[in-house]
């Protein structure tokens, strides 16, 4: 009878999970449940007489063997964590129970395959990191890179991709890139059967299976997303009303990527659409702020500020710098006759006018009614100065259509240069408006003197 309760102990031991296992003094397997080869990867026979060590990440045996130690000397070990190597290679996460049997002289255990569990916590805390890095990145390049940092501790990813679409185009830009291939700011167009332009297209994942090189613009065939596996994992970026692009991931390793992982890729752009959405919603009402909501060009309060920065520089490297102030001639008899909405059409074709005369680097603003300021910087001599005057009232004294009205106006220009003129903002705002106001005076004398 008690023969045969033993056997029926064994059996049931033999059906648990986790593994049951006996260790002698010098740390060899007297005794190990079947379970052991699905856990481990081992059968009973290879691994009963071996030593536990051997098995043990490389990493983690000083502190097995410590805690080996402890239990040796009575104390337990209810819920100890250490990883073992599979048999094939592969790191499983175990949690003992241990304790020492005195009068046997051999350590009881208990092993429970927690590996899963371990990814996913692991999984748990690079959720909260992401949403944490989505929050709180300064910019849009901070937020990839540091992405791609907490997805590569997850998920192979020697290829890493953001693309961005461009609208009303089959193009992409490369906002982000990490590949052999492209480079950041490349703009690469989406064949009709790209992996890339399938992903944005469709607005779904895409898994392709393939254990040769995959390039971004490797064609595929149809069908392709419904592989189970693969090692080219691309997942869209979707906002609340549009499919603005998609992250790409790719790894050379044969076993690829799985259904997890691609949840997992879907939730990371989840979150990195959000966050360009709201930079992108930011950056319009920044823009919005300091920019003329007329002619795009920027308004008082960003004028002032570049200014401000202008003269600092200019002080600092000893260079001189020109401030244009200019006024309309005619544009209230215009604005009367043709009306408000010509005479704002008015106002953007001569800023388009202005901004046509002066170079990238310097800075032209509609600081309100019709009256412009152009900044000058890196002036070197007097003759620079009246060559943009110049090419700025050939350009506005031309005539302008307006949609079926042909109108001319003129431009008043007062001018005022940095140092010699004045060392602060308000004294050369003053300057030069007041050089305007004298430029519109002489020109209404003259045009008296010539009626009369």
């Amino acid at each position: 009878m008690k023969t045969e309760i033993n056997d029926i102990a064994a059996r049931v031991v033999d059906l648990l999970m986790d593994v049951v296992c006996v260790v002698d003094l010098e740390g060899n397997f007297v005794y190990i449940s079947a379970s052991c080869e699905k856990v481990f990867g081992y059968t009973q026979a290879e691994m009963l007489g071996t030593n536990m060590v051997n098995y043990v990440h490389p990493e983690d045996r000083d502190k097995t063997l410590a805690v080996a130690g402890q239990i040796m000397h009575g104390k337990e070990q209810p819920y100890f964590e250490n990883r073992y190597l599979r048999k094939d290679g592969t790191t499983v996460h175990i949690m003992w129970a241990a304790r020492w049997s005195e009068n046997d002289k051999v350590r009881v255990a208990v092993a429970r395959d927690i590996t899963e569990y371990k990814r996913y916590e692991r999984i748990q805390s690079s959720i909260y990191k992401l949403s944490q890095v989505a929050h709180q990145a300064d910019d849009l390049s901070e937020l990839f890179q540091r992405g791609h940092h907490i997805i590569s501790q997850l998920i192979a990813a020697e290829s890493y991709v953001v693309a961005i679409s461009q609208p009303g185009s089959n193009r992409a830009k490369l906002a982000h890139c990490i590949d052999g291939k492209y480079q950041p700011k490349d703009i690469i167009k989406l064949s009709d059967r790209s992996a890339l332009g399938e992903v944005i297209r469709s607005g779904r994942a895409l898994l392709v299976n393939s254990v040769k090189e995959f390039a971004l613009q490797q064609e595929i065939e149809a069908g392709c997303e419904s592989q189970d596996q693969g090692n080219w994992l691309g997942v869209p970026l979707i906002t609340q009303d549009n499919i603005i692009g998609a992250l790409v991931i790719r790894t050379h390793r044969a076993d690829g990527y799985s259904r997890h992982d691609v949840k997992l890729m879907e939730f990371v752009a989840e979150q990195f659409a959000l966050t360009i959405e709201r930079k992108e919603y930011e950056q319009r009402l920044h823009h919005m702020a300091s920019h003329d909501w007329l002619t795009g060009l920027p308004n008082r309060l960003l004028f002032n500020d570049r200014l401000d920065v202008a003269i600092k520089r200019a002080r600092r490297v000893e260079e001189k710098l020109a401030l244009l102030y200019m006024d309309l001639d005619g544009f209230k008899d215009v604005n009367d006759s043709l009306g408000h909405a010509k005479g704002d059409l008015l106002l953007s074709k001569v800023a388009n006018r202005i901004k046509s005369c002066v170079r990238e680097s310097d800075t032209i603003a509609r600081m309100g009614g019709d009256e412009f300021t152009v900044l000058l910087t890196e002036i070197h001599d007097q003759d620079a100065i009246s060559m943009v005057l110049e090419k700025i009232k050939t350009a506005v004294n031309k005539p302008f259509v307006l949609e079926g009205n042909t109108v001319n106006i003129g431009i008043s220009i007062g001018v005022a240069v940095f140092p010699e003129q004045g060392q602060e903002r308000e004294q050369l705002l003053r300057v030069a408006d007041n050089a305007m106001y004298d430029d519109k005076y002489l020109k209404s004398k003259e045009k008296h003197k010539i009626n009369s």
